[in-house]
Formats: C-alpha cells, structure tokens, sequence
C-alpha cells in the first residue's frame, strides 16, 4: 500500500529554496515558481536532495499548483 504523503508535506520543505512541497501523485512538487524541483519518494522515503529532484515544466507545473489549489478549497 503506497504511504499517505501529505503530512510529509506539512513538515518539509524543498532543500533548494525552503518553499513548502506539493504532493503530486508519488513525489512531491516545490511551490516556488522559480524553483519547480520534483522530489521522488522511493520505497517510502522522500529523497530530499536537490541533486537528485527533477525539474518540472513551467506548463506542468502550473497544472500541479491549480491542482493542489483546487484540492484545498
């Protein structure tokens, strides 16, 4: 059974820029416009270095903040 991610998103915060995280399916996403890093969680562990996260598509990333947005309405 996968790991509820979002208290872990409560408590972290993106190593880059310090902005809080959004779950995105199995990762988590930086909120930071300028930063956009996704951060895998492999066998239920956030992997929290910025050498290891993925940067995310200006277009898909706005697509992850107006999903997390409308998620928390």
């Amino acid at each position: 059974m996968p790991i509820n991610l979002q208290p872990y998103a409560q408590l972290l915060v993106c190593p880059a820029c310090r902005s809080r995280l959004i779950v995105d399916g199995p990762s988590f996403v930086c909120s930071s416009d300028s930063c956009r890093l996704r951060y895998a969680v492999k066998d239920d562990i956030p992997v929290m270095l910025s050498d290891e996260a993925q940067p995310v598509a200006p277009d898909a990333w706005v697509a992850i903040v107006q999903q997390a947005t409308a998620n928390h309405s």
